[in-house]
């Protein structure tokens, strides 16, 4: 049917390009409608204000009215929350990018383990001019071999040569701007990254191979420079590499995990409404033990379990890891379930006939 006559206000503009990018934790505070505290979902027989079911994320029953937009059932179309997690945890589906990058800086000093003006990173800075993908797989290609972080060569001739001490070699290593120390090999298995160092003569670290907790790469990852992480082919507006560890998680909202209203009034639960319920436990628990000072091995576990859930919460089919089921044994359905296959919400829902 043809408005006729209709007075557009909004201006009709051609679209130049599409951009992607990773939401931030700023932008996820920014976006959401309130914070998720509770893991219940009714209180006194109405949903709970911070609590799975928040009014404020849309509208339950077809009577009901949206907190935030005042709008019906068929108007509102749903809100996000957010949940402040205690303790960052790894992103699964950042995570081969994000040991990607963690291979390309040095693990003291956050530095590229290549040099900047190094003609290799120039020429690939040249041949990938709009290509992020290829340029970070090029300075990848480049960085992996490296195994001091650039600047140690300098280092090392000096106290070769017997100039004096650190002072020297450190004037020495400015040039090349690496702090010259030994990096780690890092392997993963399921979702626990493990840091490895290989043994040098004139490395004196006690550590020879460590679990690198989201946390460590967290504060590795901060560090790393807007212009660095330009080199690396990712835009700081849009993605920075710390963003590619969950600190804060947002929470969909209710018109993406609908409850089922079973025989009665019983209402079913969505799957993934139990998968945010289990995560909101284990962060509280996590909090409280923090809060408590409990011993650092409770609060690994406890990092280790909120880390399981998060990770189930979007892929419930990581080789390595338990999957994460109903009280009856049904397997639950994660993120990634929902959109992939046949059956899933590209190819069975958007692509129909």
């Amino acid at each position: 049917m043809a408005l006729v006559g209709v007075d557009f206000r909004a201006p009709l503009r051609l679209v130049k390009r599409v951009q992607f990018g990773v939401l931030g934790p700023d932008e996820i505070r920014r976006m959401s409608v309130g914070e998720i505290e509770f893991p219940e979902v009714y209180e006194g027989g109405k949903p709970k204000l911070g609590g799975l079911m928040d009014p404020r994320q849309g509208v339950i029953d077809r009577r009901g009215r949206c907190m935030t937009c005042a709008g019906n059932m068929t108007d509102c179309p749903g809100h996000f929350a957010h949940l402040e997690l205690a303790k960052p945890v790894f992103n699964i589906g950042f995570l081969t990018k994000t040991l990607k990058v963690l291979r390309c800086v040095c693990f003291y000093c956050s530095r590229l383990l290549v040099d900047k003006d190094n003609p290799r990173i120039k020429e690939v800075i040249a041949k990938t001019k709009g290509q992020s993908r290829k340029r970070l797989t090029l300075v990848y290609e480049i960085c992996k071999a490296k195994n001091v972080c650039e600047g140690g060569d300098e280092m090392q001739n000096v106290d070769e040569q017997g100039g004096g001490g650190q002072g020297d070699g450190d004037k020495e290593g400015k040039g090349s701007s690496g702090c010259g120390r030994y990096q780690p090999s890092y392997r993963r298995t399921g979702i626990d990254i493990f840091a490895e160092w290989k043994k040098h003569v004139n490395e004196d670290t006690q550590e020879r191979k460590i679990v690198l907790t989201a946390e460590r790469a967290l504060e590795i990852l901060k560090q790393i420079t807007d212009a660095e992480c330009a080199v690396l082919g990712l835009d700081p507006r849009f993605t920075r590499p710390d963003w590619l560890i969950c600190q804060v998680l947002p929470v969909p909202p209710l018109a993406v995990r609908p409850a089922v209203v079973t025989f009665g009034s019983a209402r079913n639960q969505d799957d993934l409404t139990h998968k945010l319920s289990d995560i909101v436990k284990a962060n509280n628990q996590l909090r409280k033990n923090e809060a408590n000072g409990a011993a650092a091995h409770i609060i690994a576990e406890d990092v280790k379990l909120l880390q399981y859930h998060v990770a189930t919460l979007v892929d419930n089919a990581i080789p390595g890891l338990p999957t994460a089921t109903q009280k009856g044994g049904r397997p639950l359905k994660s993120i990634k379930q929902r959109l992939k296959g046949k059956e899933g919400r590209i190819r069975g829902n958007l692509m129909g006939k």
